[in-house]
């Protein structure tokens, strides 16, 4: 078996045998219905992860996107945050236009904030951060219309604290400061908030500028501003 083969079928050697309905049926029932699950709670897969995955041989970049495509098609919920994990691991390896192929499927797949925040995390915002080139694949998901891709757009630039260029985000926040679309506003809400961490007055002026910002955006980012508030942030 081929590199790719290995990786995948390690995976499901390791996870299956995890499997716990007990789990799962209430598993599946937050994430409303999106897919099914093995039930396995995130701890104990992420260590048979890394137990099947030491002594495997490394990855090509081609090999990667192989490895979480072919998780990512398999029914249960769990072997998608497998494929998150991989990435992760291997974000290092993958060049910006990994995020044009195949990240753009995988947002788009049995989408739900799971996965797409898991994803952001795992290689939408270093990549991005990497490769500055692939601040327009951002822009032109936002043109999408399709509600995952704008939400991983607006948080692309989550957890880069100071680094965050700032006038990016806020530009990106104020093309929707009206949606009401739930998971748009909460991305918008919870970009502002983290800003507050270390610019709370360019929250502050946002907010005031934006009389039609969405309730959902508006009360992430007034906790953002209480707590700086309350600490002296700003």
């Amino acid at each position: 078996m081929t590199g790719p083969s290995v990786w995948v079928d390690a995976t499901v050697e390791a996870l299956a045998p995890l499997a716990d309905p007990g789990q799962a049926a209430p598993m599946r029932a937050y994430m409303k219905d999106v897919s099914p699950f093995l039930g396995i709670k995130a701890p104990a897969r992420r260590s048979a992860q890394r137990a099947a995955w030491r002594a495997l041989p490394p990855l090509t970049v081609d090999e990667v996107a192989g490895v979480s495509r072919a998780l990512w098609r398999l029914p249960q919920r769990d072997y998608q945050y497998a494929a998150c994990d991989l990435l992760a691991q291997h974000q290092r390896l993958l060049p910006g236009v990994f995020l044009v192929d195949p990240v753009e499927s995988l947002l788009t797949d049995r989408p739900w904030w799971d996965t797409v925040d898991a994803l952001g995390s795992a290689v939408i915002t270093p990549l991005v951060a990497r490769d500055p080139e692939q601040v327009a694949t951002m822009w032109r998901w936002l043109d999408s219309g399709d509600r995952w891709l704008i939400r991983a757009a607006i948080q692309h630039q989550r957890g880069l604290k100071d680094r965050t260029d700032l006038d990016r985000l806020l530009a990106m926040c104020d093309r929707f400061s009206s949606e009401r679309e739930f998971f748009v506003a909460k991305a918008i809400g919870w970009a502002l908030r983290d800003v507050t961490r270390w610019d709370a007055p360019a929250v502050q002026r946002f907010v005031d500028a934006h009389p039609d910002l969405s309730a959902v955006a508006r009360r992430e980012a007034q906790r953002g501003l209480d707590r700086a508030s309350s600490v002296g942030v700003g």
